[in-house]
């Protein structure tokens, strides 16, 4: 049980007014005295390991050996990835800040027929477990019994759902299922809880479960008694229970999306997603899996509010669904991101992180469709889960991943402080996603130094320029203003600013710039700042400060003034405190900074500025990029490299050290050979769940169709990549008859691994598309069905090399 009480929602509203939320006029706030930091604890499982190292949370956030953190949980589900790329791409997310990898176990990957077990390849679970464990990567295992993740059924197997149970109750001929089923997980993963050594820190308990409290609970005791015994037990906070919580029993968590797949709306943004994109109190979001949860008020239990903000399901992405194709722009995930962080949160959960291929079924194929057994509200592809994830189905690197990688190297460095700052929102703010006069903006602050974060970005919805913008932060001790010089926050930025941020023994009074990372070497602190791009750079010292520098400054009664800054990799300012301390202040433009890594080897920090993506075990690099040639990188502190034992030549560029090796690509040429045009329109009608049906074998008669050949002119096969851009319906490719993968169009190319093609006989297939069909599409793709009433064209097919440079770094 925890050390906490219920706090009601009165008493927290009232507090949250009195620390921060009073507004005079644009961009003022006044921040009030916040509270010591409880030292109470919440005590749900073992939180010590063998090694002595303790897990615990707090109200505000976990705590590692005692320390707060803000850590990234990202979600990949094993049985959708090749288990021989598991390492790699568990590398990948490292790399990207995920300190937290959560995965489901779907029952019906599993058990499919009634008392068959596979855990065999990439249902191999205790390898998976055991992988992460080498890397240091703690797991939360969402064992179910439901999970969704538009998997058939929700994850049951048919023979649970064939009326013989009643499914999610407490009923105990459903319950004695569980715990065989449980009970089987645990056989997988025995010896690896948190308490044993091993990486499990936590399990979530079934999903989006809005039923009475008992039944969670008994899924509890069931798990525990097993012996899943875990720092950390979860639940999905949405959608509100039918009856009370016992506190500190299993931590609610919480979740929101850009848009969403399983809406039965023919529009742009239905709902309340743009809500999203608003920093607001409130941690329920009333638009997930609206087809199964309706009617959603949004209305919060008090007493979960004393419990830490923390997430598992913002979007990293969306899934398309027969009926409805979301177009996922990478800035509408990483505006996601900033406000549920500027909002309070102190643990980003993105479902999903990395896309997978669904593995095939025994019986069925095992997707969501509308003529499954149960959980079949909408039709979903039979092979591809992509997700348009930040990184997809085979691993490739798509935008957001650079976006929020930035975000969270911040989080990494100045989480311990971010955690106990209060999140205060101006009283006349926007709150609706309707509003477009006003900035919408919110303040992390412990009431002396702190965050503003700033949102001009909306999805499907330009918002303006917000001109004239300056910051006045009322603080227990003193009044804050800045810049000096009134700044224009551009259209489409999502951002942060610091003020009073102690870094090493000074004070940056404030910057408009963003904070990226730190790094200590040789006695010397480096702040790295990242560009908002089209928002001058200005930055204040504290007075105390001697500068050391050729770019231009003023002394002034506040302190030292930076203006007009050109930000780059040579933009440097030196300091030394009065202590003789030395920081470095480093601001790198937008662009650069979205290619920063930070690594740490043999106890040394580095930043390394690249294109494509990075991943580091222990002092060998790999290189990734997807048909590039030319791979160029930076490192700071400088360092040497070899490849093959031979040394790399560098180079100076502004404070890093530049090296420039070529790995020649070897290009193929795709081979299609069109074998037949494409028929009728299909007159698509509603399934039983009232959405849109996706088209039955027999309607790819009608397909235009391609031979595929020359895959066996692939040198490594595993390394290509099939990019097929078209414009269609639906796209089936096959090998030798059996389908391979498939895409709902959304006006994004589809990926086909090469390993996927080598049968004798690989084909394409394309349905054609109506203006007419029951399905939602983005602006772009409805004016081109407007203007020509039916598509289908395949405009490009090439084979895409994973490139691959792996060096060493030496280290002193």
């Amino acid at each position: 049980m925890a050390k906490f009480t219920s706090v009601p929602l009165s008493t927290w509203l009232l507090g949250l007014v009195l620390s921060g939320c009073s507004l005079c006029h644009a961009q003022e706030i006044t921040i009030g005295e916040i509270p010591e930091r409880s030292k109470s604890t919440f005590q749900l499982g073992t939180a010590v390991n063998p090694q002595g190292r303790t897990l615990l949370c707090d109200s505000k956030s976990i705590l590692m050996d005692g320390k707060p953190v803000v850590p990234v949980m990202g979600e990949i589900h094993y049985t959708r990835c090749d288990e021989k790329e598991w390492r790699r791409e568990l590398l990948k997310m490292k790399a990207g800040g995920v300190t937290i990898v959560a995965t489901y176990v779907f029952w019906i990957h599993h058990e499919e027929i009634a008392g068959r077990y596979d855990w065999n390849g990439r249902r191999d679970l205790r390898k998976f477990v055991e992988i992460c464990k080498e890397l240091d990567l703690p797991v939360v295992l969402r064992i179910g019994p439901f999970c969704h993740g538009e998997v058939r059924n929700g994850g049951l197997p048919d023979w649970l759902v064939d009326g013989s149970y009643k499914v999610r109750s407490t009923d105990a001929k459903f319950l004695d299922k569980v715990q065989e089923w449980y009970s089987a997980i645990y056989a997988q993963v025995k010896g690896l809880m948190w308490k044993d050594g091993g990486p499990v820190v936590g399990v979530q308990l079934d999903n989006e479960y809005r039923g009475r409290w008992d039944y969670l609970k008994g899924l509890k005791d069931i798990a525990h008694r097993i012996g899943f015994d875990v720092p950390l037990y979860t639940r999905t906070g949405w959608p509100t229970l039918t009856s009370p919580a016992t506190f500190g029993e299993i931590l609610p968590l919480y979740g929101d999306y850009a848009d969403g797949f399983w809406d039965r709306s023919m529009k742009d943004m239905p709902g309340d997603y743009a809500q999203a994109f608003v920093f607001r109190p409130s941690r329920l979001s009333t638009v997930i899996a609206t087809e199964q949860i309706p009617n959603q008020t949004g209305k919060e239990d008090a007493a979960d509010l004393a419990y830490p903000y923390f997430t598992c399901e913002l979007g990293g992405g969306m899934m398309s669904s027969y009926h409805r194709r979301i177009h996922i722009d990478p800035l509408d995930i990483h505006a996601l991101a900033i406000v549920k962080v500027g909002s309070g949160s102190n643990l980003p959960g993105y479902y999903m992180y990395h896309g997978g291929t669904n593995p095939t079924g025994i019986q069925h194929t095992l997707n969501e469709k509308q003529d499954s057994p149960a959980t079949n509200s909408n039709d979903m592809p039979a092979v591809t889960y992509d997700f348009q994830a930040p990184l997809g189905e085979f691993g490739q690197v798509n935008e957001q991943y650079h976006w929020l990688r930035r975000l969270h190297l911040f989080l990494a460095d100045f989480g311990a402080e971010l955690s106990g700052m209060d999140a205060a929102f101006p009283m006349d703010g926007i709150t609706d996603g309707k509003g477009e006069d006003k900035l919408r903006w919110a303040v992390r602050s412990d009431g002396q130094s702190g965050y503003v974060f700033v949102n001009n970005y909306q999805r499907m919805r330009p918002l303006s320029d917000k001109k004239d913008v300056r910051f006045t932060l009322h603080l227990p001790k003193e009044t804050l203003s800045f810049p000096q010089q009134a700044m224009t926050i551009p259209a489409g930025q999502s951002c942060f600013f610091s003020f009073q941020l102690p870094i090493g023994g000074l004070t940056l009074k404030y910057a408009t710039a963003q904070p990226l990372a730190k790094i200590e070497h040789e006695g010397i602190v480096t702040l790295f700042l990242a560009e908002v791009k089209g928002v001058p750079v200005e930055l204040m010292l504290s007075a105390d400060v001697t500068v050391d520098s050729s770019l231009p400054f003023e002394r002034t009664a506040e302190g030292v003034l930076f203006k007009g800054l050109r930000p780059g990799k040579d933009c440097v300012i030196r300091t030394k405190t009065s202590t003789g301390q030395r920081v470095h202040i480093v601001v790198l433009d937008e662009a650069t900074s979205l290619k920063s890594y930070k690594i740490q080897t043999n106890q040394q920090e580095y930043l390394v500025i690249t294109s494509g993506s990075l991943i580091h075990w222990n002092d060998e690099f790999s290189f990734e990029q997807w048909g590039e040639s030319a791979f160029d990188w930076r490192i700071y502190p400088a360092a040497s490299f070899t490849q093959n034992g031979k040394k790399i030549r560098s180079k100076a560029d502004g404070v890093f050290s530049r090296f420039q090796v070529s790995k020649p690509l070897t290009p193929v040429a795709a081979k299609l050979t069109k074998l037949r045009d494409g028929g009728a329109l299909r007159t698509v009608g509603m399934g039983q769940r009232g959405v849109a049906e996706q088209p039955s074998d027999n309607d790819f008669a009608q397909a235009a169709a391609w031979r595929i050949d020359g895959v066996n002119a692939l040198k490594d096969p595993s390394n290509y990549f099939l990019k097929v851009t078209y414009e269609g319906d639906v796209a089936h490719v096959y090998s030798d008859g059996q389908l391979v993968e498939d895409n709902f169009y959304n006006g994004k190319p589809m990926y086909v691994r090469a390993t996927s093609l080598l049968g004798t006989k690989n084909a394409l297939e394309i349905l054609p598309l109506g203006k007419d069909y029951p399905i939602y599409f983005h602006a772009a793709v409805r004016d081109k069905l407007s203007e020509a009433g039916r598509l289908l064209q395949l405009s490009k097919a090439e084979w895409v090399e994973r490139n691959m440079l792996n060096v060493r770094l030496l280290t002193p």
